[in-house]
């Protein structure tokens, strides 16, 4: 279950960098290489490390350690970004009211949206931790993204915050990739649930045989169909839950029409979904 599997990285449609200013925690910056490597993304820069990538960091990086044998130091977060067409600073520390010029944020699901179509290369900044970016800093990026977390505490530990960004951007990326991507195991997670037109009918035609065979009055029965359907459907099953649920539909229908000899359950007996 934890072994790193040798396949391609995601074929996201842009060139991500991630970067980090001024990081000082030897844990956190292997957590974060094994964090992209989680969502499919490799390539780390640094900037003005305040630490060696030592022992501790491998540890935490585990399979993903070529992340931190790769990455780039700058010396300046400018010369990190000049080969960028879009940069994205992060921050936790908000601003309210109508004048937010600095630290105006969007989402990270609404960023990662917004970065789908750009073919670019595109570098998310992250800050040191317990400062975070300055504000010179987020002034040189061109869009700002705050996790929405509780505002009564709402500054996140470094590693978990790049987690969730880049969750973000995997997520969308698995709605939104082309189906050859060889990158994204087949199947591994369905993008959409989409019932089947030809099922959800079957489901409405069964639901309601099944309302017509109980041997109730006609107002202790009615809208059981109709209850059944709607509380099946909030949960969006897929075509084999449903597949499922049919079954179990026709033989609790198919007994009760024989209970109470009704014919029925010798001629419209269908033990097979088409």
């Amino acid at each position: 279950m934890g072994e790193y599997q040798k396949i391609p990285l995601p074929s996201y449609p842009y060139q991500m960098k991630i970067i980090l200013v001024r990081p000082s925690i030897e844990g956190n910056l292997g957590a974060i290489a094994r964090n992209m490597m989680n969502f499919g993304f490799n390539n780390l820069h640094l900037v003005s490390p305040d630490l060696s990538i030592g022992e501790e960091a491998r540890k935490r990086a585990k399979h993903a350690r070529i992340i931190l044998e790769n990455c780039v130091i700058h010396s300046k977060l400018s010369d990190a970004v000049k080969d960028c067409s879009l940069v994205i600073g992060t921050s936790g520390k908000r601003e309210f009211g109508k004048r937010i010029m600095t630290r105006h944020f969007i989402s990270p699901e609404e960023i990662s949206k917004k970065i789908y179509l750009n073919s670019g290369r595109i570098a998310i900044v992250f800050g040191p931790e317990g400062k975070g970016l300055t504000q010179n800093e987020l002034i040189m990026c061109d869009l700002l993204t705050s996790i929405p977390t509780w505002e009564g505490y709402p500054i996140m530990n470094l590693s978990h915050s790049v987690s969730v960004v880049l969750y973000e951007l995997h997520k969308y990326h698995l709605k939104n990739c082309d189906s050859e991507d060889p990158g994204i195991k087949k199947n591994s997670i369905s993008k959409e649930r989409n019932l089947d037109p030809k099922i959800r009918n079957l489901l409405r035609t069964q639901l309601q045989k099944l309302e017509e065979s109980l041997p109730w009055p006609s107002e202790r029965k009615h809208s059981i169909a109709k209850t059944f359907i709607r509380t099946i459907m909030r949960g969006n099953p897929t075509d084999l839950e449903v597949q499922q649920m049919l079954g179990v539909l026709i033989d609790s229908t198919t007994a009760i029409q024989f209970l109470n000899k009704n014919e029925d359950w010798k001629r419209n007996r269908k033990r097979r979904v088409e």
